[in-house]
């Protein structure tokens, strides 16, 4: 066993258990530590961005996308908007007074804005995919309200992990076209269709061992809703990659041994939290 793979297997090993037992205590603690992960993956965006010579506002935002998740928790989506609102009038005026002309002020603001959102705004929307309810079990006690929860917002991590594995195993296997070569020459058409085919497999398979008492959805959009998440994911990998090509990094930190940085960690799921949260919100 290479020595790269037993620090991703020890790193894995510890935080896991750690993030299913703060989803399963739920509440503040949960969007606590959503904040958290979203304040890491904000200050490593902000670092890529100086290595560009572009300024950001970081403290600001570090608290900023810390913050998103527990608005969303206190004040739903609505209260969520209300502060997206507040921030995009915030930023600029901080921006004016912090950063002299010469390096752009709004410029800063708009890259913090988009750095905040990206990260602390997609990630919230988990906390209504965990807190919300939306597929409760009748007359359950509350820790089998709260196992729902937790296994519901697991549905589009647990897709986002075997879809990204079985990607890299099937474009190794088979890949040879390349997915996005300007983006990702690494990845491969062949490794994307590996990723949705298990996207597909596990939306059957997830809900009737995990979530049979509760999951509402028909065949049909069951198939769709694994297609959304997993194809969303993709596209959340490469968006990441995008970022760091333009910044010319190869991961996001080193935060994480063998995995990178936490941005490289959310990639995916920053955008399959967002997808799930809202196809079940729509067709549930």
């Amino acid at each position: 066993m290479s020595p790269n793979l037993r620090k991703r297997l020890a790193v894995a090993g510890v935080g896991v258990p750690v993030c299913a037992l703060i989803t399963y205590a739920g509440g503040f603690v949960f969007v606590a530590g959503l904040g958290a992960a979203a304040a890491l993956g904000y200050r490593e965006f902000a670092g890529m961005m100086r290595g560009t010579g572009t300024r950001v506002l970081t403290l600001p935002g570090v608290v900023a996308a810390f913050l998103f998740p527990l608005i969303v928790f206190s004040g739903g989506l609505e209260g969520g908007g209300f502060y997206a609102a507040g921030l995009m009038l915030g930023l600029p005026a901080l921006a004016i007074a912090a950063v002299d002309l010469p390096e752009r002020p709004i410029r800063a603001a708009a890259c913090t804005a988009f750095g905040v959102f990206y990260v602390g705004g997609l990630l919230s929307l988990g906390v209504p995919l965990r807190e919300g309810g939306l597929m409760s079990p009748a007359g359950g006690d509350a820790n089998t309200v709260r196992m729902a929860g937790t296994l519901l917002f697991f549905f589009p991590v647990v897709i986002t992990w075997l879809a990204d594995t079985a990607a890299y195993l099937g474009g190794r296997a088979f890949g040879k076209r390349p997915l996005a070569p300007r983006v990702s020459p690494n990845k491969t058409v062949a490794g994307g269709v590996c990723a949705l085919l298990t996207g597909l497999a596990v939306a059957v398979l997830y809900p009737r061992f995990l979530l049979a008492e509760v999951w509402s959805l028909d065949p049909v959009r069951t198939l769709a809703f694994g297609l959304v998440v997993a194809g969303l994911a993709i596209v959340g990998d490469l968006a990441e990659s995008a970022l760091k090509r333009e910044c010319g990094v190869k991961d996001s930190s080193g935060l994480l041994p063998g995995h990178g940085g936490m941005l490289d960690r959310l990639d995916s799921v920053l955008w399959a939290l967002p997808a799930a949260f809202l196809f079940l919100l729509l067709f549930a």
